[in-house]
């Protein structure tokens, strides 16, 4: 059985309830209207209305959801929806478009040996929180909800979410058998649906709703009686699901890789996207001017939406310029005042409080700006880290440098060309005493240096340097028995970096 397609509801009806359990691959959910609690349940319409089934979101910019919601047999091909798809997350009334948002599949990415596949979104979507996910299998009998935009037994295109209550019990496969407790069904439409329990005060996800024999729903022979259904497992694909959907320090476009962003001589702001490997991609513009002079940091979510955004002080306004999902940028947002000479990274999360953090040098001394929670970007008021010696440091963000979860810091001292790591702390509100990191990174060899978080993937925070003959080059991080050092360079820039007036 493929999903709902809405144009033809008579010839659907007519082949596509005819009733194996294993060829039911799409479904939807015949039970209670949902609460917003829910309301991490999303809506996919493939095609001019040529599928429509269920899913959930997993990350700001992510939604998992049946492989047969785009392929017949569960297994669609990796890359570009065949099909414009479109994803509506935050609704659990789909008429009700003051919440939630609307947003397009730009690529699918299948599970390898299961009906489940990972949609990602054009855009983030802010302020839906992503389900939580399980960890550890369902017990035999355990009581958990199936949540669906699907057919009921009244209504073939319901514009409400409902829910239902079932028993789940595993079988140490792939998949989760799940009877209704009450009157609940799972119908046509809501393939790819989360299945829920709650541990504690939360839900999680346990499953994603795969085949039904829907029997009661709209469109059911009566003959059908049977009301059970099976979801594919999820807690063991925990870490496929998280490679995926988590993002990546450095990442501005979207492909989980960290990217270089630059300033050129000209005043323009350059994305240069990562490969992967250390070496950059082609650059894209994404200022055309007006950022000579100006500090500019990437590394966090500023807006919610789970993209990475860019932080800058220009013309002594201290600025967030969203992330559009693809690098580039919308129109900033005021978060502050600094003096126009100020130096400011974006490390990260310092205070593990959920939100990204600045450091900034200026007047000798060094501060922390803690990002805040609101509708708006916004830091606190700055707590002073550092009361003297910064004003010959050169400041660069590695990300997590140590391995030990805390974001850390990097500064050249300018005068003699040391590179120092700074380790963040577990209070959260300061670095420790410093470690040396490199030598020989004097402001002729080595001009602008930028942490290049993990830039080739091996689990390792790396850096990217200029150098005084115009190239690129990319420092592999390693270690000693101090703590992090630089590690081997390798040329990734072949020339005309002298142009280029800052890096991050």
């Amino acid at each position: 059985m493929s999903p709902f397609n809405t144009r033809a509801k008579a010839s659907v009806l007519a082949g596509a309830v005819g009733l194996s359990l294993l060829g039911s691959p799409a479904l939807a959910l015949q039970g209670a209207p949902a609460t917003a609690s829910h309301n991490f349940t999303a809506r996919l319409v493939v095609g001019d209305s040529d599928r429509s089934c269920s899913g959930v979101l997993v990350s700001q910019r992510w939604v998992l959801t049946s492989g047969a919601c785009f392929a017949d047999n569960g297994r669609p091909a990796a890359g570009k929806p065949p099909v414009a798809t479109t994803v509506t997350v935050g609704r659990t009334d789909l008429t009700q478009v003051s919440t939630g948002a609307v947003r397009t599949a730009v690529e699918l990415v299948p599970s390898p040996d299961r009906d489940l596949v990972l949609v990602k979104l054009n855009t983030g979507v802010a302020g839906v929180k992503p389900v939580a996910l399980a960890s550890t299998p369902v017990s035999a009998g355990q009581a958990v909800t199936a949540a669906g935009f699907g057919r009921t037994n009244t209504t073939w295109v319901p514009d409400i979410l409902h829910t239902g209550a079932f028993n789940a019990t595993g079988d140490g496969s792939a998949n989760i058998n799940l009877t209704p407790t009450d009157s609940a069904v799972i119908c046509q439409g809501d393939a790819g649906g989360p299945v829920l329990r709650v541990n504690g005060t939360t839900q999680e996800l346990v499953g994603i709703a795969s085949r039904s024999w829907q029997g009661g729903c709209l469109g059911t022979p009566a003959t059908e009686t049977r009301t059970g259904a099976i979801a594919t497992r999820t807690d063991d694909v925990r870490a496929w699901i998280t490679s995926h959907a988590t993002p990546v320090p450095g990442d501005m476009n979207g492909d989980n890789k960290p990217d270089l962003v630059a300033v050129d001589d000209d005043g323009k702001l350059w994305l240069y996207p990562g490969t992967g490997t250390g070496a950059l991609g082609t650059r894209i513009q994404i200022g055309t001017g007006g950022w000579g002079g100006a500090s500019v940091a990437h590394r966090g979510d500023w807006t919610g939406d789970g993209m990475e955004d860019i932080v800058a002080v220009v013309t002594g306004q201290l600025m967030v310029y969203a992330n559009r999902g693809d690098g580039t940028l919308a129109a900033p947002v005021k978060i502050g005042t600094l003096p126009t000479s100020a130096q400011i990274v974006v490390p990260g999360d310092v205070n593990k409080d959920g939100h990204p953090d600045i450091v900034a040098a200026y007047d000798n001394k060094l501060y922390l700006y803690n990002g805040t929670s609101g509708a708006k970007p916004a830091v606190a008021a700055p707590l002073t880290i550092g009361t003297g010696g910064w004003g010959v440091m050169d400041l660069a963000a590695p990300g997590d440098a140590n391995k030990d979860g805390r974001v850390d810091l990097l500064a050249r001292d300018t005068r003699d060309g040391i590179l120092y790591h700074y380790a963040g702390l577990p209070d959260g509100k300061n670095f420790s005493e410093r470690t040396e990191y490199g030598r020989g990174y004097t402001t002729s060899f080595r001009p602008l240096i930028a942490g290049a978080a993990d830039a080739d993937r091996n689990g390792v925070a790396d850096t990217w340097t200029t150098a005084g003959d115009g190239t690129l080059k990319f420092y592999k991080g390693g270690a000693d028995i101090h703590g992090p050092i630089d590690g081997p360079s390798i040329q990734v820039g072949t020339g005309g970096w002298q142009t280029i007036k800052s890096i991050s």
